[in-house]
């Protein structure tokens, strides 16, 4: 390697540095951020109903938020080994977004509905990683903000196109308000849009005050042969 080469090199290394740490960053944040939030409102919520409940109550939640750290500490190391994405025809990514779902089903005490297709639908790593994060980020906020006890969530493949619809019977909110709004209350929604926009897609909220909220994700999805879910 000659000199211009390698000082070309010196000269990338810290963007790929700087990238790497991103990429880092973003796993960590989607794989282990929901599992620690699950934990975190059990917790408080086992701290202000502890003098109702009885001792068997107590013990449950406890094992109940033990299983849930197992689940972090399992992620971190699939993040850290990068085992999180299956691959393709597997399965280990719809494992793990049931993982995520029932943790924050217990954790929470609401009722969350899963269906999806028996194995992964061939979709891209980077499909799969904006999917996940999308689906923890709604119901998340519907289970932080909205206080739902029921949310629904289903994705369906087409030849085409792959569709992920979520629902819950919250509260509701003003789409366009929190949209706009420039405070923390909007970017979870603002963040989603965006993961959506990056793949060619869109989304879709209907909600107002009262009435619960629906969010349709749609993402085209090129060279799928035929309907998988």
């Amino acid at each position: 390697m000659n000199g211009m080469a390698i000082q070309s090199v010196l000269e990338l290394e810290p963007y790929v540095l700087f990238e790497e740490r991103n990429r880092i960053a973003e796993e960590l944040h989607d794989r282990i951020g929901p599992h620690l939030f699950g934990i975190a409102c059990a917790v408080h919520s086992v701290e202000r109903e502890w003098s109702t409940l009885s001792e068997e109550q107590k013990l449950e939640q406890l094992r109940e938020i033990q299983a849930a750290a197992a689940n972090a500490s399992r992620e971190m190391r699939a993040t850290i080994y990068n085992l999180s994405a299956a691959e393709p025809g597997g399965s280990a990514w719809l494992d793990s977004v049931e993982t995520l779902l029932s943790s924050l089903s217990r954790l929470n005490g609401v009722r969350i509905r899963f269906r999806a297709p028996e194995s992964d639908c061939r979709l891209s790593v980077h499909h799969r990683k904006a999917l996940y994060r999308i689906i923890a980020e709604a119901v998340g906020n519907a289970i932080r903000h909205g206080a739902s006890s029921q949310v629904d969530v289903k994705l369906t493949v087409l030849r085409s196109s792959v569709t992920l619809r979520i629902s819950d019977n919250g509260r509701g909110f003003d789409a366009c308000e929190r949209l706009s709004a420039k405070k923390d209350s909007g970017f979870g929604l603002r963040n989603m849009k965006m993961l959506a926009t990056s793949l060619g897609g869109t989304m879709q909220i209907c909600s107002e005050a009262g009435s619960g909220a629906r969010i349709a994700i749609h993402l085209p999805l090129a060279g799928r042969q035929e309907k998988m879910g």
